[in-house]
C-alpha cells in the first residue's frame, strides 16, 4: 500500500513539475512573440520613415535645382561686394540723366546681417540733391526700373520758396533721400551636393524656374515727365508747369523773345510817325507790316499750342505783346492812309496762310485770314488789291472745308481690294464702294490700301486709317 501511495505521489510530483516546466515555456515562449511583435513594430516604423525620405529626397531635390537656376537670376538683380562701387557710380548716372544735381552721398553704417547664416546683406547709401519736383520723380523712376533691386526706405525734402520761381523760374528744392539693395554673397562653407541626371531633372523644372524668375523681375512703367502737373512743394497757385511740354526757363525764354520783336516793332512804328516824306513813310510802313505779320504769326502759333502756361510769362504775353499788338493795329488803323488793309498787309497774311497750310495748320491760317477778312469788302473795287482779295478768300474757303472734314467721324473697319473686282470698304458699320455717299456731303472718290479718298464740298481730300 505504501508502495502504492510512492508510486501516486512521485506520479502526482512528475506532473507538477511537468506543468510547471510547460508553463515556464509557454511563458517564456510569450517574451520571444513580444520582443518579435516590438521588433517588427520597429522595422515598420524604420520603414516609413525611410519612405518618407525618399519622398521628401525627391520633392528637396526639385527645390534645389530650382533655387539653383534662380540663383543666376538673383545675382543679376543684386551687386556683390565687389560691385558695390558700379552701383554707387549708377546712381551718380541717374542723376546726370535726370538734371538732379548731386552735392554728397555717404554710406550709412547700417550693413547688418541680419543673420550670419543668410546670403543677403543690406547696404545704405545717402545721397544729397538738388532739383525740381518733376526732376526727382524722373530720378526715383530710374531707381525704380533699374535691373538691380533697389528701394528708397527715407527721404526728406526742403521745398524752394516761391520767389525762387518767381524770379527764376526754376524751383530747386533740397533732397536728402537713402537708397538702399541687398548684397548677394552666398555662403561657401557647405559643398555643392552631386544631384545625379541634373540636366534632364533641370528640363523638367524649366516651368518651375521660369516663374520663380518672373516673380523675381522687376514691373515698370514709362514716366512721362511733368504732363500738367503742378509742383506740390511751390504754392500750387502757381502753376510752375501746367501743361507745357516746355520748361519754364523755356517759356521765359520765349515770351522774351516775341517782347524782343515787339519792342523792334514800336521802335519801327516810331520811324513811321517820324517820316519827313510820303515815300519814307511807305517804306518804313512796309518794313513794319513786315514785322508785324511775322510777330502776329508767332503769337498764334505759341497760343494755339499752349506753349506759354507758367503764369507770370502767360501775363506778360497777354499785357506786353498781344495788348500790345492790339493797340498798335488801332493807332495805325487811326493814322490814316489808305481805307482797309494795304498791299503790303495783304500779301503778308497771304504768305502767313501760306505757311500755315504746308504745315497743315488750317486753324491758324483761318486765324491770320481774321485779320483782315472782315475789311475785304471795303476794298473789293481797288484793282491793286482785288486779287490778293481772291487768294485769300479761296485760301479760307479750303482751310474752312478741311476744318470741317477733320470733324467728321469716319470708322473704316476693313477694306477689300481684288482684281477685277470693285473696292469696298466698312465705313461707319456700312459696306461701301466707290461713287457711294457716305452721309449727305461725303462722295467715295477711291479706296486704297491705307486711305480712303472722298470728294466733299468739291475739293478732293483723304482719310488715312
Amino acid at each position: 500500500m505504501n508502495k502504492e501511495k510512492k508510486a501516486w505521489v512521485s506520479l502526482l510530483a512528475g506532473g507538477v513539475l511537468g506543468v510547471a516546466a510547460l508553463v515556464g515555456l509557454i511563458y517564456n515562449e510569450q517574451g520571444n512573440i513580444s520582443d518579435g511583435r516590438a521588433e517588427v513594430e520597429s522595422l515598420r516604423a524604420k520603414v516609413a520613415t525611410s519612405r518618407k525620405l525618399i519622398e521628401g529626397t525627391s520633392a528637396l531635390e526639385r527645390e534645389v535645382i530650382v533655387q539653383r537656376e534662380v540663383s543666376a537670376v538673383i545675382r543679376n538683380i543684386l551687386p556683390d561686394n565687389a560691385e558695390m562701387n558700379n552701383w554707387v557710380r549708377t546712381i551718380q548716372g541717374f542723376s546726370a540723366e535726370s538734371s538732379v544735381r548731386m552735392s554728397g552721398l555717404k554710406k550709412k553704417d547700417n550693413w547688418v546681417k541680419n543673420d550670419e547664416k543668410a546670403a543677403f546683406d543690406e547696404v545704405t547709401y545717402a545721397f544729397t540733391l538738388e532739383s525740381d519736383s518733376f526732376q526727382l520723380l524722373e530720378f526715383l523712376n530710374l531707381v525704380e526700373t533699374h535691373k538691380r533691386f533697389m528701394r528708397v526706405p527715407l527721404f526728406k525734402i526742403t521745398a524752394a520758396k516761391r520767389e525762387m520761381v518767381e524770379e527764376s523760374g526754376f524751383a530747386s528744392h533740397k533732397v536728402n533721400v537713402d537708397i538702399q539693395t541687398f548684397v548677394y554673397e552666398p555662403s561657401s562653407e557647405s559643398s555643392i551636393v552631386k544631384i545625379d541626371g541634373y540636366e534632364r531633372k533641370r528640363d523638367l523644372m524649366v516651368g518651375e524656374v521660369n516663374r520663380r524668375s518672373q516673380d523675381l523681375a522687376l514691373a515698370s512703367f514709362t514716366y512721362r515727365g511733368t504732363r500738367g502737373r503742378r509742383d506740390p512743394f511751390v504754392d500750387p497757385r502757381v502753376p510752375v508747369d501746367g501743361g507745357s511740354l516746355l520748361s519754364v526757363p523755356e517759356q521765359m525764354e520765349i515770351v522774351q523773345t516775341l517782347l524782343e520783336k515787339m519792342t523792334a516793332i514800336e521802335e519801327l512804328w516810331t520811324s513811321v510817325k517820324a517820316s519827313q516824306n510820303v515815300i519814307e513813310e511807305m517804306v518804313a510802313r512796309a518794313d513794319l507790316e513786315a514785322a508785324l505779320a511775322s510777330l502776329e504769326e508767332d503769337v498764334r502759333r505759341t497760343e494755339a499750342e499752349g506753349m506759354i502756361t507758367y503764369l507770370p510769362s502767360n501775363r506778360r504775353l497777354q499785357l506786353e505783346v498781344v495788348d500790345a499788338l492790339f493797340d498798335l493795329r488801332a493807332s495805325l488803323s487811326e493814322s490814316g492812309g489808305t481805307i482797309g488793309p494795304s498791299v503790303e498787309k495783304l500779301r503778308e497774311v497771304l504768305e502767313a496762310m501760306s505757311r500755315h497750310f504746308d504745315q497743315e495748320e488750317y486753324i491758324l491760317a483761318l486765324d491770320a485770314f481774321r485779320l483782315v477778312g472782315d475789311q475785304l469788302e471795303y476794298i473789293e473795287s481797288d484793282p491793286l488789291r482785288k486779287p490778293f482779295i481772291e487768294q485769300l478768300r479761296r485760301k479760307a474757303m479750303i482751310a474752312r472745308i478741311v476744318r470741317d472734314f477733320e470733324e467728321i467721324e469716319i470708322a473704316v473697319g476693313g477694306i477689300a481690294i481684288m482684281e477685277g473686282e470693285p473696292s469696298v470698304a466698312l465705313i461707319n458699320g456700312v459696306s461701301l464702294s466707290v461713287g457711294d455717299m457716305v452721309g449727305n456731303n461725303l462722295l467715295i472718290n477711291e479706296i486704297r490700301t491705307d486711305e480712303i479718298e472722298f470728294i466733299y464740298r468739291g475739293v478732293v481730300l483723304a482719310r488715312r486709317f
